[in-house]
């Protein structure tokens, strides 16, 4: 039987909900399988789209169509020209839809990494080491991952650590930590910097989840999460304190 939400996931994925129904429908995507899936299926849908969109570019014709309908002859109708002009706005939102996706599905790094966190969503088994001990997920990467890192300690936070696994993005190795904050899943990746020094944390939308990047002491930090913002400052800041060198 098909659950009475998932008529709410396409809007979701769109934030075309309030936000208070935006929060009423995460918290429902924990509990139901049936409309994760179709969230997976909708964030795959609007992925290949942005990458079919950035494929084409408008033809020299179709701009010259465009400015004949915006500049109309002298002899035509007022309600013509309104109507031309209609016309020309709807292709050219549709032009600029499809030249320029979302913010946040331009960059393959995050895309990756949120397939990555949905896939997590997803899955009855999101986690190759499961515990709540830093000190037994920490000790669970050596000599599968060229670097080091620290969770930090959760004492007296609203978060809890479920575990983590290991993860290829772009073709580089890292960490993945699953975290749950209330209702909501939050990942947070861990990758060897190509480059040394510190970036504050950067934070942005990607595929309906909010996002957030930062580097310090060689290694370079991502999150994805669908939980709010303010709820998820306090975990990158965690991170910060535990990372310093």
């Amino acid at each position: 039987m098909s659950c009475q939400w998932r008529e709410k996931v396409g809007p979701y994925v769109d934030d075309e909900l309030a936000p208070a129904a935006q929060q009423e429908v995460s918290g429902h995507l924990v509990e139901c399988a049936e409309c994760t899936a179709a969230l997976a299926e909708q964030l795959a849908l609007k992925k290949a789209v942005s990458t079919a969109g950035k494929k084409f570019s408008a033809p020299p014709e179709l701009h010259a169509a465009i400015y004949r309908q915006l500049h109309p002859r002298t002899g035509a109708s007022s309600w013509w020209k309104w109507v031309a002009a209609a016309s020309a706005l709807a292709v050219l939102t549709l032009a600029i839809l499809l030249a320029f996706p979302k913010p946040g599905g331009n960059e393959p790094m995050m895309a990756g990494l949120v397939d990555q966190h949905i896939t997590a969503l997803a899955s009855s088994n999101p986690v190759d080491v499961i515990s709540e001990d830093r000190h037994t997920v920490k000790p669970w990467f050596q000599g599968k991952l060229a670097f080091t890192f620290t969770p930090p300690d959760l004492a007296g936070s609203s978060y809890k650590l479920i575990g983590g696994k290991q993860v290829f993005v772009q073709r580089k190795p890292g960490a993945q930590l699953f975290y749950a904050a209330g209702a909501h899943k939050i990942s947070v990746f861990v990758f060897q910097a190509q480059e040394g020094g510190t970036r504050p944390p950067s934070w942005g939308r990607s595929q309906s989840f909010s996002s957030c990047t930062w580097a310090q002491g060689g290694l370079e930090f991502y999150l994805v999460t669908d939980a709010t913002r303010d709820e998820a400052s306090r975990l990158v800041s965690l991170f910060q304190q535990a990372n310093q060198t």
